[in-house]
């Protein structure tokens, strides 16, 4: 047991019931938590304490009062780890519980409906792996440290050596695990331009069990499961475009994308020929309004740096990057409108949504910034920018959680 306390608090503060709490992590050397007060609107900094190298996931798995227990991951360059640690706000301390190594630099995990273990996929590597936890006193979750079950899916484009993105697609990267409530994993790979369907037996076996098919070159990063799981929908990173897949009938292998849907997120003053110097991110669905995505872009300020040879790139450079508003028709499978919030934030990396829905944090991976949204509207179409923080902030965050 590794124990991590941050000294340069030296007094928690006083934590009002009213105000929302945020964990930042990334490849920076802190967790950093925040305070966000809705009367002063403003964000505050309520302590860092000491995290792995490049901590670029996180979930809190459950709280009580002033204790969250959570779980992270550290990507690594070539292997990475896996850890279940708790935070006790009250004491101004980071403890680690327990952790174990990865095979393959881990994107991203879950928890199992279960609780029987964490999914997780490697992004180098292209594994797919189950993780056994036990859930002991007090809530705290530990991972044991026996024998994993681990699958590498055959890579489509084995005989070409590559996809169409030759730089990108030369093996399975696997960038996220999801449940749904059948206990079929669903893995978007980027390398690959699937979605992994899979089905496990216990911890003790996984296989796949079909299969997405994104049109080549798509990339797939992240995806969402509608609430009644007979919708997914997958932002590309590479292609830019939300691909929207009927999933009522999986598992199958090569499920085809529904027709007709593949709306663009990059804004439209980016010009076609600079769009491949930018990624895509993250896709949210709102938990209570239906029929609206959320996807954020991310490099828009770096279009010119990326690629100097690139004619008529703007000198005047946007504050940020922005969010794509997707309004769907009301059975979830066409495009009404697309609307683009602009931010104050250079590469965007990590957005999410509170748990009522009410707000949004995004953050920037470069600079550090930090902006908090309040959605409103009968469609969930509204953003207003509530707060930000930029200063006393380290840059490299990747991700941000409500606790």
């Amino acid at each position: 047991m590794h124990v991590i306390i941050d000294h340069r608090l030296s007094s928690p503060p006083a934590w009002n019931a009213m105000q929302y709490r945020l964990l930042l992590s990334g490849d920076r050397a802190d967790f950093t938590t925040l305070t966000l007060d809705l009367d002063t609107r403003e964000l505050s900094i309520l302590a860092n304490y000491a995290a792995p190298y490049n901590a670029s996931w996180v979930e809190r798995l459950s709280s009580q009062r002033d204790l969250d227990q959570l779980v992270g991951l550290s990507e690594g360059d070539e292997s990475g780890l896996l850890y279940s640690f708790e935070i006790d706000h009250e004491k101004g301390a980071c403890t680690i519980l327990s952790q174990l190594p990865t095979l393959g630099a881990p994107g991203h995990f879950t928890k199992l409906r279960d609780n029987s273990a964490l999914a997780l996929g490697t992004y180098l590597g292209g594994s797919i792996a189950l993780y056994p936890i036990s859930i002991v006193e007090n809530g705290k979750i530990m991972l044991q440290d026996v024998p994993r079950t681990e699958i590498l899916p055959k890579f489509p484009y084995q005989s070409t050596g590559h996809g169409p993105n030759k730089s990108r697609q030369q093996q399975c990267h696997v960038h996220q695990i999801l449940e749904d409530r059948q206990g079929l994993l669903y893995a978007p790979d980027l390398g690959s331009d699937r979605v992994w369907i899979l089905q496990r037996d216990g911890v003790q076996a996984l296989a796949v069990c079909g299969w997405l098919q994104c049109p080549p070159g798509t990339g797939p990063r992240h995806a969402v499961l509608t609430p009644d799981e007979k919708m997914m929908y997958v932002i590309g990173e590479l292609s830019h475009t939300v691909i929207a897949f009927d999933v009522s009938t999986a598992p199958a292998e090569a499920i085809p994308p529904i027709d007709g849907f593949a709306p663009n997120i990059i804004p439209p003053e980016v010009h076609p020929d600079h769009q491949t110097m930018m990624d895509s991110a993250e896709i949210c669905l709102h938990p209570s309004i239906p029929n609206v995505v959320y996807v954020s872009n991310r490099w828009e300020r770096h279009i010119a740096k990326r690629e100097p040879h690139l004619q008529n790139v703007p000198q005047d450079l946007p504050p940020g990057d922005a969010i794509a508003i997707i309004l769907l028709s009301d059975d979830g499978r066409k495009v009404k409108n697309i609307k683009h919030v602009r931010t104050n934030l250079d590469v965007i990396r990590g957005m999410r949504l509170s748990d009522d829905g009410k707000y949004v944090v995004v953050v920037g991976q470069e600079g550090g910034g930090v902006e908090v949204y309040a959605i409103t509207g009968d469609k969930g179409d509204k953003w207003t920018l509530v707060a930000g923080l930029n200063e006393g902030l380290e840059s490299g965050i990747k991700h941000a959680i409500w606790l």
